[in-house]
C-alpha cells in the first residue's frame, strides 16, 4: 500500500503506519476487528498493543520497536540486562524475547561466560556416536541439558552425561503413563534391556522356551499386516490370542496367565 523511499514508507491514499499497514477508513465492526487481533490465548494484541481495524499496533514508548509481531507477541525488552541495560549483555542476539548467545556465553541474557574453550565444550558434549548431546539435548558450557519429554522419577526417560540413555527404547509400547519396561521381564539400563533368566529379545518380550527366534515369532504373528496380530491381539511365542468383545471369566484369565 505504498512505496519504500530510503528506509521509509510513503503510503498510498487511504493507508498509514510505518509499513502502511493501517487503513484510514475501516469497514469492519469492532467485534470483528477485535477477533482478528486476538492471540492464541484470546488476548487482544497480547495485552501489549491496540487493535486498529483487525491489525495490532504495538505500544513502543519512544519508538523503541522492542515490541512487535502480528499480535505484539514478541517483547525484546525481556532480553535487556538489568545491570548493563544492554540487549543480551552484548554477547548475543535477541529474537522474540529470547537471547541466542555467542560461543562461550550462556544464561537467559548471555550473562555468564564459560571458563573452557569452545573446542573443550564440544568435546565434553559429544556422545559416543559423535553427536552433540546425542541429538536429544542442548549443550551449555560443556554440559548437556537433556530434552526429557517424559520426566518420570529422578532422571526421567532421557539421561546421561551426553543424553546417551533413552529409556523409551525399553518400553514394549511407549506410553507416557506406563512403566512397562522390558515387557516386565527385565531391567532397563541406559536404554537397553537386561533380561531375566528365561527371556530374550530387544525388549525381553520373547521366552527362551519358544522354539522360534524372536524375529521368526514376530514374522509369524504379523501375517499380511504391518502390526503384530493385526493390532487386535497379543503375540505370545508365535501364537495369537484374540481380543474378544466379551469379558472373559476369571477361570479363562487364570488359564491364559498360567500359559
Amino acid at each position: 500500500h505504498g512505496m519504500c523511499d530510503c528506509g521509509k514508507c510513503k503510503c498510498d491514499e487511504g493507508w498509514y503506519g510505518e509499513a502502511c499497514q493501517y487503513p484510514t477508513t475501516c469497514n469492519l465492526t469492532r467485534k470483528k476487528s477485535n477477533e482478528m487481533c486476538k492471540n492464541s490465548q484470546d488476548i487482544i494484541c497480547s495485552g501489549a498493543g491496540t487493535c486498529q481495524c483487525g491489525r495490532c499496533k504495538c505500544v513502543n514508548s519512544g519508538g523503541s520497536g522492542l515490541v512487535y509481531g502480528k499480535f505484539c507477541e514478541c517483547d525484546d525488552r525481556e532480553c535487556i540486562d538489568d545491570e548493563t541495560e544492554e540487549i543480551c549483555t552484548g554477547h548475543g542476539q535477541c529474537y522474540c524475547g529470547n537471547c541466542y548467545c555467542e560461543a562461550g556465553w550462556h544464561g537467559d541474557k548471555c550473562e555468564f561466560q564459560c571458563d573452557i574453550t569452545p573446542w573443550e565444550i564440544k568435546k565434553r558434549c559429544t556422545s559416543p556416536d559423535g553427536k552433540i548431546c546425542s541429538n536429544r539435548g542442548t549443550c551449555v558450557c560443556g554440559e548437556c541439558t537433556c530434552h526429557d519429554v517424559d520426566p518420570t522419577g529422578d532422571w526421567g526417560d532421557i539421561h546421561g552425561d551426553t543424553c546417551e540413555c533413552d529409556e523409551r527404547n525399553c518400553k514394549a509400547v511407549y506410553d507416557r503413563y506406563s512403566d512397562d519396561f522390558c515387557s516386565g521381564h527385565g531391567q532397563c539400563n541406559c536404554g537397553k534391556c537386561d533380561c531375566k533368566e528365561g527371556w530374550t529379545g530387544k525388549k525381553c518380550e520373547h521366552p527362551r522356551s519358544c522354539p522360534l527366534s524372536a524375529e521368526e515369532s514376530a514374522k509369524k504373528c504379523k501375517g499380511n499386516s504391518n502390526l503384530p496380530c493385526s493390532g487386535r491381539g497379543k503375540q505370545i511365542s508365535g501364537r495369537i490370542f484374540m481380543l474378544s468383545m466379551y469379558t472373559p471369566s476369571k477361570k479363562i484369565l487364570q488359564d491364559v496367565q498360567h500359559y
